[in-house]
């Protein structure tokens, strides 16, 4: 099924809410599904199987325990793409980017991109991710290219630098996503309609990624 560009955002941001982010991540993996449809890159898709590989998982366990070191990893192995992506677009604002970051354990790490372009335009740096099996560049424009986009973990590497030997992404202002993963994110998004109670979030509606720590 066709779905336009805002119907992905809200479908995507509604899912991740019920699936555990509080409404402000939930924002942020709504742009960033967003932004990967846009380039016909699989980002629903991604959401849809990270939401559902680490349903009812603390965002405690997921997110970098210490975003000033050049290694970032999570308490829990794990590290939350949306969580580091975020993290990445703060210090890019507030004190600069190192010269390279890795994240070893990085979850669904083509949800990383939308971030790693961001950052590089709040930095004003040419940025790199590669993982394996993927690479893009953020500069003055965007490249890269991924025979594993749906690659559940992978070595993260954000580093300076531009790759003008890559291919550009094809813009789309619709994305065609198949209705399995429609489905699942759609019931994801109806957990939003539960009452935000002690007894629901007990009973998992709610749970996953938030904050209950």
């Amino acid at each position: 099924m066709s779905w336009s560009l805002g119907e992905i955002e809200g479908l995507a941001r509604k899912a991740s809410r019920g699936g555990g982010f509080d409404w402000g991540m939930a924002e942020e993996a709504g742009k960033a599904v967003r932004w990967l449809a846009s380039m016909g890159l699989p980002g629903p898709e991604a959401l849809d199987a990270f939401l559902i590989a680490h349903d009812r998982t603390p965002h405690a366990q997921m997110r970098p325990v210490d975003v000033t070191a050049s290694v970032w990893t999570s308490a829990g192995g794990a590290v939350c793409p949306i969580s580091a992506g975020v993290a990445l677009c703060d210090i890019a604002q507030d004190a600069g980017l190192p010269g390279e970051i890795q994240i070893p354990d990085c979850a669904y790490p083509l949800l990383l991109v939308p971030f790693v372009s961001a950052a590089s335009e709040d930095g004003g740096h040419a940025l790199q991710l590669i993982w394996e099996g993927g690479e893009f560049a953020c500069a003055s424009d965007i490249r890269g290219q991924t025979s594993a986009p749906m690659a559940p973990m992978g070595r993260a590497l954000i580093r300076r630098g531009t790759a003008p030997g890559l291919p550009l992404p094809e813009c789309q202002l619709r994305y065609d996503l198949d209705a399995e993963p429609a489905a699942r994110l759609t019931e994801l998004a109806r957990r939003t309609h539960a009452p935000d109670t002690d007894a629901s979030r007990l009973s998992g509606a709610g749970a996953g990624l938030s904050d209950n720590d």
